[in-house]
């Protein structure tokens, strides 16, 4: 694992991903190669496997606890998110718009649904978009 910091310093909110988007979730870190580096190596990855896309500066001590580490969900919701799901085998929140879906099997799970309610007049619950036409 990477090296873990005591919480008071900068800490900023990333969405890690890979090609096989199976693990992608958020990482808090202070920098973009500690969040890949932590995720690779908590989850088996090669290095150089995943890529963290910044999506919010949290700033100084905002979230307690130790820094690298995953994103909670309350964690989440501290900083402004939405959660539209709250099952740990396929969560997903949103923010400003964009929705965010753990893992790539459970996002597509989560689209068909959508697609499922949607054709039946009751919106796309878990605020996915739609890729496919009916």
């Amino acid at each position: 694992m990477a090296k873990t910091e005591k919480s008071g310093s900068i800490v900023n909110l990333y969405w890690v991903t890979t090609d096989d988007h199976d693990e992608d979730w958020f990482i808090l870190a202070r920098t973009g190669r500690t969040a890949e580096s932590y995720h690779i190596q908590y989850e088996g990855y090669e290095p150089g496997d995943a890529r963290a896309e910044l999506i919010l500066r949290a700033g100084t001590d905002p979230i307690p606890g130790p820094i690298p580490r995953h994103a909670q969900l309350e964690d989440l919701q501290m900083l402004g998110f939405e959660i539209l799901n709250p099952d740990p085998n396929g969560r997903c929140v949103r923010r400003n718009g964009r929705t965010f879906l753990e893992g790539h099997l459970e996002s597509m799970v989560a689209e068909v649904r959508d697609d499922a309610h949607e054709a039946i007049g009751q919106g796309r619950p878990s605020g996915t978009t739609r890729r496919r036409k009916n």
